[in-house]
């Protein structure tokens, strides 16, 4: 049999399901994945138990204007028959545990055993460079109760080895590189001569000291605020110190503050294309979560993850590995430990070294690493290649 190539996959036909959370991680995952499967040439079905987020994510996705996808609301037992009972597809993506509906699998499962093939069951996982990762990606998990009891699922999980199940990335990074345009003016409004950081942060995040090091360095920075918890934790920092930030921009931009050599300019929330060009264009970017991570790592700029915090503890193992796993070098772990509370009562502000010193080889470093990456194939092409795989075995 001819080896299955993932820039030559027949066109499919997908189901997405996902539940939105309020830190919005899960559902930009999956609109990049509808995303980079449209642009593929395929069809994707995407289920939201919460479509607004996609209002300002991927404007126009909700009304149907974007070729190849078509936005559905959560299935359950007042959604339409005919709704439930549309074509089969070729393959079934549940995010992160979700859970395909029982009121989609009481519907579904009986039209698909009586009629045909049975979609190839993917259950995407969190991004993770673990060991526990890797054994357990592309296994299988048979069901043995409820309506598709009998079928299997397959464990799929994203990662920074080749063989895990790879990173998303965006479509067109060539595009990415151009300066602030009318387009991002709005956004963004640039200020000359000052190193951009993109502030996209957890509530809990060390602001204040992220604050110490940007203003004890006094060269001249902008500093992009995200919406929503980026931007609750740096006011709530901001009225503790005493700060009070105006509006000192144009109508049309950011509300905009100074404090000393520093420009702080909170953003609305972002589509998602506009959010994938600042972290081309700044020169070092604060990202959380999984998708703005990968993306972090595809834009070739230094960048520092602030880690979802976890109760028990679990999330400590996994940063230290996706530290090794990125090669991260005493500088960028001292930078990773101070952003996640690990080591707070060493820090010291004049410690750290921010990339645009002189005596800086972090730009250089992370390039050589974004380079590796972008060597091996992406979560899109895997995750085609493994869909064509099941469906010849079957």
């Amino acid at each position: 049999m001819d080896e299955i190539r993932p820039d030559q996959p027949r066109h499919l036909l997908w189901d997405i399901f996902c539940r939105v959370i309020d830190n919005y991680g899960d559902v930009g995952v999956c609109w990049r994945l509808s995303a980079q499967l449209a642009n593929r040439g395929h069809r994707v079905r995407l289920w939201l138990d919460d479509t607004k987020p996609l209002e300002w994510m991927a404007p126009g996705a909700v009304a149907g204007q974007w070729a190849g996808i078509s936005v559905h609301g959560w299935p359950n037992d007042r959604t339409p028959l005919q709704e439930l009972a549309l074509p089969r597809a070729d393959a079934w993506v549940e995010a992160f545990g979700c859970d395909v509906p029982g009121a989609w699998l009481e519907r579904q499962v009986p039209l698909v055993d009586a009629h045909g093939l049975r979609p190839v069951w993917i259950n995407l996982e969190y991004l993770s460079a673990e060991s526990y990762a890797l054994r357990s990606h592309g296994l299988p998990s048979p069901l043995t109760q409820g309506p598709a009891q009998g079928w299997t699922k397959y464990f799929f999980y994203p990662g920074f080895s080749p063989a895990s199940g790879g990173l998303l990335r965006e479509v067109a990074p060539s595009k990415m590189h151009h300066g602030f345009d009318d387009d991002l003016a709005p956004f963004a409004p640039q200020v000359a001569d000052a190193s951009k950081v993109l502030l996209f942060c957890y509530d809990r995040a060390p602001i204040g000291q992220l604050m110490q090091v940007l203003i004890s360095h006094g060269t001249p920075v902008q500093l992009l605020v995200t919406a929503g918890q980026s931007t609750h934790a740096l006011k709530r920092w901001l009225e503790e110190a005493r700060q009070d930030p105006k509006s000192d921009g144009p109508k049309s931009a950011s509300p905009i503050m100074q404090m000393g050599a520093l420009t702080i300019c909170f953003l609305p929330h972002l589509p998602q294309s506009v959010f994938d060009r600042l972290l081309h264009l700044c020169d070092l970017n604060l990202v959380r979560g999984e998708d703005s991570l990968a993306q972090a790592i595809h834009a070739g700029k230094p960048f520092v993850w602030n880690i979802y915090p976890q109760d028990d503890g679990a999330h400590i193992p996994k940063l230290h590995t996706f530290l090794d796993a990125v090669s991260a070098d005493d500088d960028l772990r001292a930078w990773h430990a101070m952003w996640n509370g690990l080591e707070t009562d060493a820090f010291q502000a004049q410690g750290l070294i921010l990339p645009w010193e002189k005596a800086s080889t972090w730009p250089q470093k992370t390039l050589q690493q974004t380079e590796k990456f972008r060597e091996q194939s992406d979560l899109c092409a895997r995750l085609l290649c493994f869909i064509q795989e099941k469906q010849a075995i079957g």
